[in-house]
């Protein structure tokens, strides 16, 4: 077995947190029966390594100290990163890509995570031991300093992941985001994927499944467990903790017809208006968001 035929999955447990995502687990199980799954908590992972890690530690944030480690395990050891809520579709197709990445020349693969507002998939991604992409990233959190005090603010993982591609001088006019492309590129030692492929939801309160392909290997299920009590996705997190969806869940929904006759008028207007891939979709979009955005300060 190759070290990219191991998945770190990292689940701390802080204050008794209940360990709700077995269900995906389950995925990783059956569909990837020939990968190791290597378990990690606050047991086995060196929590006193840096400043960083220390202080999260001592505020019992489980989800982003995973942040780091998960970019740490890929720099130190190599293999697969899959965030616990991350559903397998497809082994066959993911172990195709590993593959690929296994005889290539290039060092890691990642996604997008929204192709709009931009971000890449730090929550699946794939590296062989050294990647100059974990390395990148281990730094950037081991160098902080009190900044990690903002970190639900302004320290998402899928965003502080462009500044690895905008330090190499790539997508600068984007703030180092690809962009909404179609077929998957090799940056900077990096293989991008299109969103479809890994997150084929979109998060949303509650997620939308829009990206559905052919292509989709993996389904990132947006938990937001992070999310404080009283925030706009608290709902969304506390019906999580209760069922844990599938993505034939959402297939399944979207083929209803209570479903298709309450998004009717909407679907055709955005058909007819904006179109998929359009400019005009796009703009739509950015706009919404920047609406959203501007009511929640």
């Amino acid at each position: 077995m190759s070290s990219l035929q191991t998945i770190h999955r990292i689940f701390f447990g802080f204050n008794d947190e209940r360990d709700i995502y077995t269900r995906y687990l389950e995925t990783w199980q059956q569909q990837l029966p020939d990968f190791e799954i290597r378990f990690y908590n606050a047991s086995n992972l060196p929590l006193d390594l840096n400043p960083y890690t220390k202080a999260l530690s001592e505020l019992k944030d489980g989800v982003f100290l995973g942040d780091y480690y998960r970019w740490w395990l890929i720099y130190h050891y190599g293999g697969v990163y899959l965030d616990a809520d991350i559903e397998v579709v497809s082994g066959e197709k993911f172990r195709a890509i590993i593959s690929e990445l296994e005889s290539s020349e290039y060092e890691m693969i990642i996604g997008i995570e929204d192709k709009v507002n931009g971000g890449y998939t730090s929550h699946a991604m794939a590296g062989k031991k050294g990647a100059k992409l974990a390395k990148f990233m281990c730094e950037i959190y081991e160098n902080l300093g009190k900044l990690y005090l903002a970190r639900k603010e302004l320290l998402i993982s899928p965003k502080l992941t462009q500044l690895y591609f905008l330090d190499q001088g790539e997508f600068v006019e984007t703030k180092g985001f690809c962009g909404d492309i179609s077929e998957p590129i090799i940056k900077c030692g990096v293989k991008i994927y299109p969103k479809d492929y890994f997150s084929p939801l979109s998060v949303g309160i509650a997620p939308v499944l829009e990206d559905l392909s052919p292509n989709t290997t993996l389904a990132h299920h947006c938990a937001s467990s992070w999310w404080e009590s009283g925030s706009r996705f608290d709902k969304h997190k506390q019906a999580f903790q209760q069922y844990q969806p599938l993505l034939s869940d959402y297939v399944a929904r979207s083929k209803s017809p209570r479903f298709i006759l309450k998004t009717l008028p909407k679907r055709l207007f955005i058909k007819l208006c904006f179109p998929h891939g359009s400019r005009r979709r796009a703009w739509a979009k950015s706009l919404a968001q920047r609406l959203v955005s501007f009511g929640l300060r």
